[in-house]
Order: C-alpha cells, then structure tokens, then sequence
C-alpha cells in the first residue's frame, strides 16, 4: 500500500471514530432529553445519529475498498451528566463543525488527485453544512442575529 493511501485510510479512520462518536452522543441526548418538546427533539436526536450511522457505514465500506481496516474505536464523548437542551444542541454543534472541518481539510488533501473520493466527501461535507445550520436554527431565538454570507449583520 502506497503512502497515500495509508494518509488517507489513517484519516477516513479518525472520521470513522468520530461518526461512531456521533451515534452515541446523539442516542444519549435522545434518552436524556425531557419537556414538553421532548418528541421532536427525540426524533430529532436520533435522526441525527441515524445520519451519523450513514457516514460511518461509508467510510467503514470505503477504509475496506482502500485496502485498510476500520476503526472499532469510539471518538471520547463528553457526559456531563444533567444537561439543559441548549447544552445539548451547543455541544452538538460543536461537534459537526469540527466535523465539518475535517471533512473539508480532507477534501483538500485527497480530493484533488482522487475523483470518487472528491464526490464522496462533498456529499458528507454537504449533510454536514446541514447538520451545522440545522443545530444554529434550533440555537438561534430570533433571526435578529442572522449572518448573511457576506458576514455583515441583515439589519431587520
């Protein structure tokens, strides 16, 4: 096996333990979680980790067609005990944004010489952009706060 794809199978794995970590977080918050909201924040919760799930199936299938072999190992994932809904999301967020960066790190070390690759990462980069703007939503009280893209404040 080259060097590359040892760089590449090595880092597909450290996203592997991460999306692991995923599952298991989000599951948790699912459990946890309390309130009359509880039922949406629920399906929420473990749609989140349903997606999780998703990713790892990938990368686990792709760490295999490269040669190499996936992860057991679980990323650490933080357990305070009691957590408010905000604390939960936040950590979240959190979370699938560094995921999220990560992802593009890799996209622009392997993706320039590895088109399936390349494909594959943007479409992850992609539902994690989502993952990130959905927890901002469920953060977010008003739109008072939002950035447009350009990074100057909308005057509302």
């Amino acid at each position: 096996m080259d060097k590359t794809n040892e760089k590449l199978i090595k880092a597909l794995n450290q996203d592997l333990e991460k999306e692991m970590a995923g599952i298991v977080r989000y599951l948790h918050h699912s459990f946890i979680v309390f309130g009359p909201n509880r039922g949406p924040l629920v399906q929420m919760f473990r749609s989140q980790a349903n997606e999780s799930m998703a990713h790892a199936i990938q990368l686990g299938e792709k760490i295999t067609a490269l040669g190499g072999h996936p992860t057991v190992k679980v990323d650490q994932v933080f357990e305070p005990g009691h957590q408010t809904v905000e604390d939960m999301l936040s950590e979240d967020l959190k979370a699938e944004k560094h995921q999220l960066e990560l992802y593009t790190q890799q996209l622009k070390e392997f993706g320039e010489y590895n088109l399936p690759m390349k494909l594959m990462l943007e479409q992850i980069i992609v539902s994690e952009q989502t993952h990130v703007e959905e927890m901002e939503k469920y953060l977010r009280t008003s739109n008072k706060d939002l950035m447009v893209m350009d990074g100057y404040k909308r005057k509302g």
